[in-house]
């Protein structure tokens, strides 16, 4: 069975369910990948930050030598913020296609449009626990990931994290436009605002951490640990006879908004695909719409003094 995809301003489908690797250690995360494979999707999305893309390079491999073709795999990739120098966005590209084992990627994003200091140290905090940031504007970084395409190193660019603000500012300015903007989303974080605006330029979005990291440290500081075990939620799920993880990434998926959700559980892989074979109503979604209440977790805080931090201005 073919898994509904949406379609890129480029031409290209994109899976709307891909697996997501954030967080997914070295051995369990070629394991994810390969069961996940092996169970029918086709998207993985990772990044040179999550150090885990020679392991999902191992699992691709693995697979395709057993017959599977690599035009029917989507790999995302992310340039990291310490690769925002314009001379740094190609070697990091190429060693993320080298530790991956491909010859392009399907998409490639800006991770986040903050600049970090240059360096193998992806996270170059100060004493007080603020990132070392360099005067380098996202546009600068784009128009080099511009030239990634030329290359035909990659299909199509994107970016991670931007506002409304930042995005209008690369359609404005670029030669090429962003095919997609990944953002956190679930129900307690619906991003009406940037999903009406991204549906009018044609950019796709896609939403990270879309049942809110149940269980995590985040979910209970930032008030959404209760997302799975929402009254609306639960409800809408039992009506379906779905688990409400299921319900919340159908959700996105009627709204086509394309979902990575994290697991290396087999059964959870399988869980989260199963979305396919039934549909919530007008009634469901607009219930699950109104549950929205701006329940953000990652803020990117080391560098929120920075003049393009992005969480300024609503989602």
């Amino acid at each position: 069975m073919t898994w509904p995809a949406v379609r890129l301003c480029t031409g290209a489908s994109m899976p709307l369910l891909g697996l997501g690797t954030w967080r997914a250690k070295q051995n369990e995360c070629y394991q994810a990948v390969k069961t996940a494979l092996q169970m029918g999707y086709r998207h993985i999305d990772t990044a040179e930050f999550y150090q885990n893309e020679k392991e999902i390079g191992q699992a691709l491999l693995e697979q395709f030598t057993a017959g599977l073709k690599r035009e029917e795999v989507f790999v995302t990739s992310k340039l990291w913020n310490t690769r925002h120098h314009p001379d740094d966005v190609l070697p990091a590209c190429q060693r993320s296609l080298t530790d991956l084992g491909l010859d392009y990627l399907d998409l490639y994003l800006m991770h986040f449009p903050v600049a970090y200091a240059r360096g193998d140290n992806f996270l170059p905090y100060d004493d007080k626990g603020q990132a070392s940031t360099m005067d380098i504007h996202f546009m600068d970084t784009w128009k080099a990931m511009e030239k990634l395409v030329d290359a035909g190193l990659v299909k199509a660019i994107g970016v991670s994290n931007f506002n409304i603000s930042q995005m209008e500012e690369v359609l404005t300015n670029g030669r090429i436009k962003p095919a997609v903007n990944q953002v956190e989303s679930n129900p307690y974080l619906g991003c009406h605002r940037l999903l009406e605006y991204c549906t009018a330029k044609d950019v796709v979005l896609t939403a990270f951490c879309p049942l809110a990291k149940p269980g995590s440290k985040e979910a209970e500081q930032y008030g959404v640990a209760s997302l799975l075990q929402d009254p609306v939620i639960m409800e809408i799920s039992r009506k379906h006879g779905k688990t409400p993880a299921q319900v919340c990434l159908k959700w996105q998926v009627q709204r086509n908004v394309v979902v990575i959700p994290k697991s290396v559980s087999p059964a959870r892989i399988q869980e989260n695909s199963q979305l396919f074979d039934f549909d919530l109503s007008e009634d469901d979604m607009a219930a699950i719409n109104r549950l929205d209440k701006n329940g953000r977790m990652v803020w990117f805080q080391p560098s929120e003094t920075h003049p393009l931090w992005p969480f300024n201005e609503e989602f």
